[in-house]
């Protein structure tokens, strides 16, 4: 158990910054992803962050373009005296790099069939090899089958592959992940460079989230109850 304040978030009085879902839409439109690798200079990722879904690039960041995405990790942990406070998603803890076993995007024949087609003019072209991932291996073993013989990976120096949930206006959830010493009803707070949620200043634009209740979690530590505004 966490005895200190781990976190880069202000808010956070011991370990990690938390996430308690109290109507977040994502769970019912099913706009949930992980499927791509945190960026290689991003080594620790809390619950409550916010990321950028930068497909173009295969990474999640926090510079891509589109809107911020919550990172709401699955909670694990592997020792009793463990709390929820006690997880984020830390680079060293993972050692993931095979992004697919099939590297659709640069195949490499392992296996293939010649099929020859005629031409504009007629006549029969070259026989063309083609991949056929299915075509029996030359063992004769009728369970092997031939795949791409090179799996694509992840980008170098990614490991891990967080779950982000998109936003929507109205969505509602408590946390403590938040660049502030205090908070009180009616602050509004934006998502900074950083990705961690932070007191508005002036007229916010963009994201807008405030907060709607001054609240605790679970393990007794101040939290806010923050609605998307905007």
């Amino acid at each position: 158990m966490a005895k200190t304040r781990l976190s880069a978030a202000a808010f956070v009085e011991r370990g990690y910054g938390q996430v308690e879902p109290n109507h977040l839409s994502a769970q019912r439109t099913g706009q949930i992803y992980a499927q791509l690798p945190a960026a290689a200079n991003i080594d620790v990722l809390e619950n409550g962050q916010y990321v950028k879904y930068d497909y173009q690039n295969g990474v999640v960041d926090f510079t891509g373009p589109g809107e911020w995405m919550l990172v709401y990790n699955e909670i694990k942990l592997y020792r009793d005296h463990l709390e929820d406070n006690d997880f984020a998603m830390k680079k060293g803890d993972y050692l993931a790099r095979v992004y697919s076993p099939v590297d659709g995007e640069n195949p490499v024949e392992a296996h293939a069939r010649f099929y020859g087609a005629e031409g504009n003019d007629g006549k029969p072209q070259e026989p063309v090899a083609i991949m056929d991932p299915l075509e029996p291996s030359s063992t004769d073993d009728p369970f092997i089958i031939d795949q791409f013989a090179k799996p694509k990976y992840m980008p170098e120096g990614t490991r891990m592959v967080p779950r982000v949930f998109k936003t929507n206006i109205g969505d509602i959830y408590t946390t403590n992940t938040i660049k502030a010493s205090s908070l009180a009803v009616g602050q509004d707070l934006v998502v900074g460079g950083d990705g961690y949620l932070t007191k508005a200043s002036g007229t916010a634009s963009g994201m807008v989230w405030r907060v709607v209740k001054v609240y605790t979690l679970p393990d007794r530590q101040k939290a806010v109850k923050i609605m998307r505004i905007a």
